[in-house]
């Protein structure tokens, strides 16, 4: 009885946790793409720029629209910055957990 009530219970958390590492995944990959979008449209604005200020536009009102892209455009780089890092930092954290539960793992079998 005892043995089937756990074997439930496992099957549970195994349900849960499978669950919660798809929705992880998920994400993960969903943020990747919208990385990658965004990236893409960051380096059309920069060739943009850079094609408008080789040209040295004279008009006023046109280079303060470009400043304001040039201000846009520095941010869009400092938050794809952010993301990139923070993805790096997430594969960094799971890697040393993956490792971390190994080595436990080797540890319980060792006498």
């Amino acid at each position: 009885m005892a043995e089937a009530l756990i074997s439930v219970l496992l099957e549970q958390l195994a349900s849960i946790t499978r669950q919660q590492v798809q929705q992880q995944v998920k994400l993960v990959v969903d943020v990747k793409k919208e990385v990658a979008k965004l990236t893409h449209n960051f380096q059309a604005i920069e060739a943009g720029l850079k094609d408008a200020e080789e040209r040295q536009v004279k008009e006023a009102s046109v280079k303060l629209w470009l400043d304001d892209l040039k201000d846009a455009s520095n941010e869009m780089e400092d938050v794809l910055d952010d993301w990139n890092t923070e993805i790096l930092r997430v594969q960094i954290e799971k890697q040393e957990k993956e490792a971390g539960n190994a080595l436990d793992t080797t540890k319980k079998k060792v006498p």
